[in-house]
């Protein structure tokens, strides 16, 4: 929205340090711009985007309705970019602005109006978008436009929404559950992504800006980290949990023990983690029947087939 504001008689702008002395002979900035809203006509949204089927009120258009009557009351305008912000998104190149529109009078004072404005385009032509978008608020704001009855019901207020770039759809994606928390999908869409060239697409993640590959990369490692952590975490719980159940159910430890042996005999990770549940509770020490026959203390039958497997691992390397 445009805001007028009186300039200091001393002001340091972008264009440098000015000093004013008002003339009282001629009539204020006020008094002009007031004439002037008096004498601009309406305007029309007369441009046509038919890719987007809607119709809208150009640049074109604010300047054609208010340059007469500027000139008629010796009123002009100097633009100042206060501050800007560029950003890539997708293959566009995007620009948001915000412009001071200073309108001076031939009394030395002035009149500032600040809007925004913001553009994409594929090359070198967002800023100038930018500051169109810009210029047209402050004039349809600051000298209040008449505009066409029931035209500001459609475009200007319920815009449609603009063509996503690639990397938006993308990111649009990556938010669904079904995505974020699957690393399977995670996988696919980081195919599709470096197939359409846009590993190096600037997006807003969590964690603030980084690249569209970067961020599908990093959540594919927070998930597999989680998933490591929670399966080490159930098997160095597991063993307690069926000691406290076998305890409960009156069970010896021992047969607890070498029922999961069995069930583990060709997993030399589970096999070690067993005798250190048998070394903790007691068992170790215990005559135990292999599942091949032949008797003798768990914690030998459990280091003997532990080094087998490894031994036969590193004969198939």
């Amino acid at each position: 929205m445009a805001s007028a504001i009186e300039t200091p008689a001393n002001s340091t702008t972008a264009e440098g340090l000015t000093s004013h002395t008002p003339n009282q002979a001629q009539p204020t900035i006020y008094e002009l711009m007031a004439r002037v809203m008096r004498d601009v006509k309406n305007v029309g949204k007369n441009g046509r985007n038919n890719s987007q089927n809607y119709s809208f009120r150009g640049v074109d258009d604010a300047i054609g309705a208010l340059a007469q009557p500027l000139r008629d009351h010796g009123v002009f305008m100097t633009p100042e970019v206060l501050d800007f912000q560029t950003e890539v998104r997708g293959k566009m190149n995007a620009v948001r602005m915000r412009v001071a529109f200073h309108f001076c009078g031939p009394a030395g004072d002035r009149v500032t109006a600040t809007t925004l404005g913001e553009a994409s385009d594929v090359a070198d032509k967002a800023s100038n978008k930018a500051m169109s978008a810009a210029l047209k608020y402050a004039l349809v704001h600051t000298f209040m436009i008449p505009v066409d009855a029931g035209s500001l019901d459609d475009g200007d207020r319920d815009h449609p929404v603009g063509q996503s770039s690639p990397a938006d759809a993308y990111m649009e994606r990556l938010r669904k559950a079904a995505v974020w928390h699957n690393v399977g999908a995670l996988q696919a869409m980081h195919t599709e992504v470096s197939a359409d060239g846009l590993l190096g697409a600037t997006v807003h993640g969590p964690d603030g800006q980084t690249t569209l590959g970067d961020l599908i990369v990093t959540r594919g490692k927070e998930l597999r980290a989680a998933a490591a952590e929670k399966e080490q975490r159930q098997q160095e719980e597991a063993p307690k949990a069926a000691a406290q159940v076998a305890a409960e159910a009156g069970v010896d430890p021992l047969d607890r023990l070498m029922e999961q042996t069995q069930r583990m005999w060709d997993n030399a990770d589970a096999l070690s983690q067993i005798a250190e549940d048998a070394r903790i509770h007691g068992q170790a020490d215990r005559d135990a029947e292999g599942p091949l026959g032949g008797r003798m203390p768990l914690k030998d039958l459990l280091a003997n087939r532990i080094a087998e497997l490894k031994n036969t691992e590193g004969s198939a390397a």
